[in-house]
């Protein structure tokens, strides 16, 4: 890694690690559930205390349990900071924040933002659920389910900028952003969770429209947690990105340096 560089790693969802000289923050760890093709190493997450998270869907918090070591610090707003405590997270790895927060981690400045999460409607609910692929892979669906709508998000989605090196990094956990938020604009790299609604070019392009990241990483794109995701093809956006500005489509585990 060159001096100054900041090196990052995308594991698949939204699981990302960021590296800048001896400092590193996660974001969103989580592993494939084990039914997944997806597979990434159980070491995959060790040797980073400093765990942020956008939301608390099960896909963002849901292996955090098995992830977190006494000396981890984990960040988040109140929701999933419960659903964390009854999943047997101990309350003393768990900081709350909220919008406006900014947190000094390292060589890390870390401001928190209001994020939104991607609509989804109840005909998008009922078509994951009832969907074909779920019934030719219905055994311990119900118990799947279960897990899924224990982890809620309640309007506490968060967006985060991170400051580095004199690079601006801008996290999103799910592809929406609030109105009548003032988000950063041509941040060096933004991330861009491509996945939750039929219509995500649409909402991709006009986020992208409003923000003009000077690149753009994608994310969330994969199939982790089977049989209600699926892989999602980012043809479209990638091509509609590439005549503007820089795009990052990674596999799982592999890394970009900016």
């Amino acid at each position: 890694m060159q001096e100054n560089s900041i090196h990052i790693t995308w594991y698949g969802t939204a699981a990302v690690r960021i590296t800048a000289g001896s400092s590193q923050l996660l974001i969103d760890p989580f592993f494939p559930l084990p039914d997944s093709r997806i597979k990434i190493p159980e070491d995959s997450f060790d040797g980073c205390k400093d765990i942020i998270i956008t939301h608390g869907h099960f896909d963002h918090i849901g292996s955090l349990r098995d992830i977190v070591r006494p000396e981890h610090r984990i960040y988040c707003t109140e929701t999933p900071c419960r659903s964390l405590c009854k999943k047997g997270v101990s309350r003393e790895n768990l900081r709350l924040i909220k919008v406006g927060t900014v947190l000094n981690i390292g060589d890390f400045r870390i401001t928190a933002y209001k994020g939104s999460h991607i609509k989804l409607s109840l005909w998008d609910g009922l078509k994951a659920i009832f969907c074909k692929r779920v019934w030719n892979n219905r055994r311990g669906v119900i118990r799947k389910i279960l897990k899924f709508t224990s982890c809620r998000e309640k309007k506490e989605s968060l967006c985060y900028l991170i400051e580095v090196y004199d690079k601006r990094i801008l996290i999103m956990g799910s592809l929406a952003i609030a109105e009548g938020t003032d988000y950063p604009t041509a941040v060096d790299l933004a991330l861009f969770p491509y996945q939750g609604s039929e219509q995500i070019f649409d909402i991709a392009k006009g986020i992208y429209e409003r923000l003009l990241p000077k690149a753009v990483m994608l994310t969330h794109f994969d199939d982790t947690f089977p049989p209600f995701s699926t892989e999602v093809d980012t043809a479209e956006f990638e091509d509609y990105l590439k005549s503007r500005i820089k795009v990052y489509k990674l596999s799982q585990g592999s890394s970009i340096e900016i």
